[in-house]
C-alpha cells in the first residue's frame, strides 16, 4: 500500500516527530510505499498532503493533535483516500473517540487496523470539513485561550482556559443566539435563545476529554447539537466535573438535539473553532456529510 505520514516538528512538544518516524519506519519495514512529510507549519503541512492526496496514496497518517487530524479530514473527505491517526498532540479528542491510543498501539492500529466509513461535519461558508466537533460559545473563548496556554501543560491546558473562563461568566452578558436546526424528517426549526454552550458534534469527546456529546455516533448520519444554558460560575464548575463524567446530559440546564443541519447567528466577537483549530465569526452552518470520510481503526480483538 501507498502511505504518506506527516508530522509536524513542534507538534506535541516534538513527540509528533517522533512518533511519525517511528510510523514510516514501521511501515517500510513491513514492505509499504511510504513519502514522510515533515512540515513546519500547517500551511505547508496542507500543502503536500495535498499533494499526496491528489496522487492517490491509500492512507494519509498524520501525527499530531486534533489540529492535524483535522486538516487531514478536510483533504482526504469525499475521497479513496484513508486517515491515519497518531495521536501527540494536546488534547487528542478524535483519537479519543475512536479508540485510537496513544504511543506503540497507535502504531499498531496504523499497520494492522481496518478501515471504518465516518461522517464529517460540512461547514458551509468555508466549505470545509472538520471530524469531531465545532465550537461557537463559550466552549469557542476556551478552545482560544487553552491555545495560548503553554504547551507543558498537555490536556489540562483545556482545564485551565475553562476555569478562567468560568471566572469571567460574573461580569459577562449571556450570548444571545439564533439557531436554526434542520432535524432528520426534514423540518426546520428557528429558536431565539440565551446560551453558554453551542456546540454541533459529531465525536463524543472535545476540548482534552471532556465527554461533551456521550451519544454522538460518527456513523449515523446526524450531528448532536450540545446546548448549555447560562448559569452561574459555581453551577458551571458543578456542569464541568458533569461533562468530564459524561453525566451532564440530564441536567436541567443542557438540551441535546439529533440534526442533520444547523445554521448558529450569534455574537460577532465568537471565533468559531473546529477541532480545536479557529474557523471564522458567527454565523456558520455546520451540516452532515453523511459516510464520506473513511479513518483507520484498531481491528476488533
Amino acid at each position: 500500500m501507498r502511505y504518506a505520514v506527516a508530522h509536524g516538528r513542534r507538534s506535541g512538544r516534538g513527540g509528533a516527530a517522533l512518533l511519525g518516524a517511528q510510523a514510516v519506519g514501521a511501515l517500510r519495514s513491513a514492505g509499504h510505499d511510504v513519502v514522510e512529510v515533515a512540515a513546519s507549519s500547517l500551511a505547508e503541512a496542507r500543502y503536500r498532503c495535498a499533494a499526496a492526496v491528489a496522487d492517490g496514496v491509500d492512507v494519509l497518517a498524520v501525527a499530531g493533535g486534533d489540529g492535524v487530524v483535522s486538516l487531514a479530514t478536510d483533504l482526504c473527505a469525499g475521497t479513496g483516500t484513508a486517515v491515519g491517526i497518531l495521536p501527540a498532540g494536546t488534547g487528542n479528542d478524535n483519537a479519543r473517540s475512536l479508540g485510537i491510543a496513544s504511543g506503540p498501539a497507535a502504531l499498531a492500529a496504523l499497520l494492522q487496523g481496518g478501515r471504518r466509513t465516518v461522517d464529517t461535519l460540512h461547514v458551509v461558508e468555508l466549505d470545509r470539513h472538520v471530524l469531531g466537533s465545532v465550537n461557537a460559545g463559550l466552549d469557542a473563548r476556551i478552545a482560544h485561550r487553552a491555545t495560548l496556554l503553554p504547551r507543558r501543560l498537555g490536556s489540562w491546558s483545556y482545564t485551565v482556559a475553562a476555569l478562567v473562563e468560568i471566572a469571567r461568566l460574573r461580569w459577562t452578558p449571556p450570548l444571545r443566539y439564533t439557531l436554526t436546526t434542520t432535524v432528520p424528517d426534514g423540518r426546520v426549526t428557528t429558536e431565539e435563545l440565551d446560551a453558554l454552550v453551542v456546540v454541533p458534534a459529531n465525536m463524543p469527546y472535545l476540548g482534552g476529554g471532556l465527554h461533551l456529546a456521550p451519544g454522538a455516533d460518527p456513523g449515523d448520519g446526524l450531528l448532536d447539537l450540545v446546548v448549555v444554558r447560562p448559569v452561574t460560575p459555581a453551577r458551571a464548575l458543578v456542569l464541568l466535573r458533569a461533562v468530564r463524567a459524561g453525566r451532564h446530559t440530564a441536567m436541567p440546564e443542557v438540551e441535546v438535539r439529533r440534526a442533520t443541519r444547523v445554521r448558529v447567528e450569534g455574537p460577532a466577537d465568537v471565533l468559531a473553532h473546529g477541532d480545536g483549530e479557529a474557523l471564522a465569526p458567527l454565523p456558520l452552518t455546520v451540516q452532515v456529510a453523511n459516510a464520506n470520510l473513511q479513518v483507520i481503526v484498531p481491528a476488533l480483538a
